[in-house]
């Protein structure tokens, strides 16, 4: 069931204090900042584990929707925005947020997160992508770090609070407001502002990313004008969006002249009504039998009545072949149906249309394992730990398929890595410690235990 917002406010708190009391220990703010520059090796560096930890234990808390499916969309979007980007030194990580406050953020290092809330009130993919363009322009133009620089003559305590507060502001609007108020103590009134003035810089350069990367750049006036019309509802009240990201008539008509004139933008994508009904399919416990022939069937899944669902499913997937929700629903429904033999033969048709799909290829290769086809699921799995290293699911399938081959020591490594990826440090290490007082290990898997566990120490 999805959380509401202030269901998870408290452990977002928590999580940012620790890990900035981590990177801000016992000396002065302005001592312990790296240098500022978009170039400096060493602050991208500071931010890139900065990032990676905030993320990591948001995955631990379990807010991360990690369906493979929509998260893949996700990040193709952010993909194209980044496409049009020139002199890119940072890699970039989207992901959605299981709380319905309409919200998004950006941590340093390039970890960008939007709720479902939010995801709810974007009526296309140009509006999606103008919220991501902006959450990019804040990592670009470094303005988490470029706040710490700012406030670097405030307590470490008042930092931190103030930090914490930018980024939850909103879900819980008393505490949000405490923290940074609190942490500003009336008389860092310039912090405050400069944080406002984030927010034209983020949206300028914003504004260039969607139209270098094709989209249509009135998408971004489009929500300010939703999120504008939703601040006046009652059933609305301290929307977090609002409260970090202030929306006003100025705010919107600089967005309105600062859009090209004559650019051509991306023709909207068809597939966006279906990443929302299928976002919504996997995080709700219920959704109404209405609206697309794909919803209703989603909606009849739900319900237990798979019969129904593949009917519908498979008229969708004969009329459109290439579209991956079809086929990968009725795959996924397929197998739920005890049927893998069927849902095996859809996803190779699919990956005959879009090679190496990441979501497609670890559909098959669950397919292979549950069906006992060990050694062709692990050299499926290899190939996407090579390409994806970064992906947890993968781990997961390659410890169950070292541990049904008798390779106990690399089901073990793979272990390792999923609960290092999922932000279960302190497994991890047990994990590898296991396999270097194994007599059983051999000297190259004992080197590259040994330097995984120095990684992560």
């Amino acid at each position: 069931m999805l959380k509401k917002p202030r269901d998870t406010v408290a452990g977002i708190v928590l999580f940012w204090l620790i890990l900035s009391l981590a990177y801000l220990p016992s000396l002065s703010v302005a001592q312990e900042l790296p240098q500022l520059g978009e170039n400096a090796v060493i602050n991208i560096e500071w931010e890139r584990k900065l990032g990676e930890e905030f993320y990591q234990q948001l995955l631990a808390q379990g807010v991360v929707e990690t369906d493979l499916l929509v998260d893949q969309y996700i990040n193709e979007l952010g993909s194209i925005l980044l496409s049009g980007m020139d002199r890119r030194v940072r890699d970039y990580r989207f992901f959605i947020v299981k709380n319905l406050g309409i919200n998004a953020f950006a941590v340093p290092g390039g970890y960008i997160g939007v709720n479902i809330g939010l995801i709810n009130q974007a009526n296309n993919r140009h509006q999606l992508a103008s919220v991501l363009a902006h959450e990019i322009a804040h990592v670009r133009l470094m303005h988490s770090v470029r706040l710490m620089e700012k406030a670097s003559n405030l307590s470490s305590t008042a930092l931190l609070s103030l930090l914490a507060g930018i980024l939850i502001a909103g879900a819980n609007s008393d505490m949000g407001s405490a923290l940074v108020f609190g942490g500003v103590a009336g008389s860092q009134q310039s912090v405050i502002n400069f944080t406002r003035e984030n927010e034209y810089e983020a949206d300028r350069l914003g504004i260039e990313l969607l139209q270098d990367a094709g989209f249509d750049a009135n998408g971004m006036v489009e929500f300010f004008k939703i999120m504008d019309k939703l601040a006046g509802n009652s059933d609305f009240q301290s929307i977090e969006y609002l409260r970090t990201h202030p929306v006003h008539v100025n705010r919107i008509s600089e967005a309105v002249a600062r859009i090209r004139q004559g650019t051509q933008p991306l023709q909207g994508d068809i597939y966006y009504p279906m990443f929302r009904d299928y976002l919504e399919y996997i995080s709700s416990d219920h959704i109404e039998v209405s609206g697309s022939q794909f919803r209703k069937a989603l909606a009849l899944i739900k319900l237990g009545q798979h019969d129904r669902a593949n009917q519908m499913l498979v008229k969708l997937h004969q009329r459109d072949g290439g579209n991956i929700w079809y086929g990968y629903t009725l795959a996924e429904n397929l197998e739920a149906m005890n049927l893998p033999r069927d849902a095996e033969k859809i996803v190779r048709q699919m990956l005959d249309i879009y090679p190496g799909d990441y979501a497609l290829s670890l559909r098959l290769v669950r397919l292979l394992r549950t069906s006992g086809r060990y050694a062709d699921a692990l050299k499926i799995a290899r190939s996407l730990e090579i390409n994806y290293p970064q992906e947890q699911a993968v781990y997961y399938e390659l410890t169950e398929i070292y541990r049904r081959l008798g390779q106990p020591i690399l089901s073990m490594m793979s272990e390792a890595e999923y609960h290092h990826l999922k932000g279960n440090r302190e497994r991890a290490v047990q994990l590898y410690d296991q396999i270097l007082s194994s007599a059983d290990t051999d000297l190259t898997t004992e080197s590259r235990a040994r330097e995984k566990r120095k990684q992560i120490e």
